[in-house]
């Protein structure tokens, strides 16, 4: 007995090593040689564009049909020579009526779900009659990412057809390689869009209030969205730049030297337009790379072109318990409006659904207006959640075997 017990301990360890071994060496597997895997270029080398005219790329134009379009898929992304899309896509060209506005949503490719969170809030159908399309931006699957394959990816677009990824690899630092990406497709393959709506994955965003808003500016303030310099959002002011270590948003002096930021728009949801998104990536392709994507694009690339910033802070809030609060007030007997239209989901996927169902009824003048005692920073309160990430990771331990 006491022989079989050592035995059956011996295999026991063999194959919790075993396993080990193979996760240490997947997770160490070393990728391609591949040198636009990760490209994040700081500051001017040889290899960058000089500040001399000359010098400069030539500025992109505007495409006009989807034969054209192919001819650019090959071509550089900043300085990703090799860039090509794994997933292009044509929907702009496809679309027949009128296109008020294109949604880029930039997606982390393991997103799945909130991506199908997004299509069950309103779908693409449901967008088309209010004259908008919407895309998913994504770049290619790092080696870590472990629950989600290029075949489930393909299989997605197959299904949806609302996906556009580059084939550089997912990154917290190649953010601004997905935003130029995106601004630069919509520019020119939606060219006939009036607007480009930019938003992130998890932020929860009301499309009807989006909708009534760009219907207004144009009869408002028709210059403005045929003009080249239109961008509106939450602005960020003088934000100082952060030079703790420790913190997530360190930046070093040499990737910028300043000690505040150009104003800048909020990478949660911005407006902006073909003509002006064209020339702050003609900007981008003429200057260094910086890390922090909406920083860089809305503000350092656009303080030298003197595009002003249009301020709708009054439609954010930074928390999501307000847009919970708003959903269980939409569905009570005598809903009230809410107060906000854009904000983080704070984790639940499901809530930009709730939200979106819940919300399109005010816009049938079904919902009371709040009063300041209803308001709510005054009616809100918020309850403690515990979130399940959307994948779960394996973890192996060794553990003593009782007799």
């Amino acid at each position: 007995m006491r022989l079989r017990r050592v035995i059956w301990k011996l295999l026991i360890f063999i194959t919790v090593s075993l396993v080990l071994l193979f996760i240490f060496l997947n997770n160490n597997e070393k990728s391609e040689n591949y040198s636009d895997d990760f490209i994040t270029i700081l500051r001017n080398t040889k290899e960058d564009t000089t500040a001399s005219e000359e010098e400069h790329k030539p500025p992109l134009q505007l495409i006009n049909n989807f034969d054209d379009a192919r001819q650019v898929t090959s071509r550089p992304l900043l300085n990703l020579t090799q860039f090509e899309y794994l997933i292009d896509n044509d929907l702009c060209e496809r679309f027949k009526k009128e296109l008020t506005a294109i949604i880029i949503v930039t997606s982390y490719v393991g997103h799945d779900e909130l991506r199908a969170a997004h299509r069950q809030a309103i779908s693409q159908t449901k967008l088309a009659e209010m004259g908008m399309q919407r895309v998913f931006l994504l770049a290619s699957i790092p080696l870590r990412e472990h629950f989600i394959t290029q075949s489930q990816i393909f299989n997605e677009q197959q299904r949806f057809g609302d996906l556009l990824q580059g084939n550089f690899k997912e990154a917290y630092r190649n953010l601004s390689y997905k935003h130029v990406m995106g601004l630069e497709w919509a520019a020119q393959r939606c060219e006939r869009a009036k607007f480009i709506i930019k938003i992130d994955d998890d932020i929860i965003y009301d499309v009807f209030h989006l909708k009534r808003y760009l219907d207004s500016l144009e009869l408002e303030n028709l210059e403005l969205t045929k003009s080249n310099e239109m961008l509106c959002g939450y602005v960020l002011d003088d934000k100082p730049v952060i030079r703790n270590q420790a913190n997530k948003w360190y930046v070093r002096p040499d990737e910028y030297h300043f000690n505040n930021f150009p104003s800048y728009l909020s990478g949660w949801l911005y407006v902006t337009n073909p003509r002006t998104a064209l020339r702050l990536v003609n900007q981008a392709y003429n200057s260094p790379i910086f890390w922090i994507d909406d920083t860089w694009i809305t503000g350092i690339l656009r303080e030298p072109l003197k595009i002003p910033l249009q301020r709708l802070n009054s439609w954010f809030s930074a928390n999501p318990d307000f847009l919970s609060c708003c959903v269980r007030d939409l569905k009570k007997p005598i809903a009230m409006e809410c107060e906000f239209y854009v904000g983080p989901n704070g984790g639940e996927s499901k809530l930009l659904i709730e939200f979106l169902h819940n919300v399109e009824k005010c816009y049938y003048d079904e919902c009371l207006k709040r009063s300041k005692e209803q308001s709510l920073k005054n009616t809100c309160v918020g309850a403690f959640k515990h979130i399940l990430p959307d994948h779960g990771n394996a973890e192996v331990k060794m553990v003593a075997m009782g007799r």
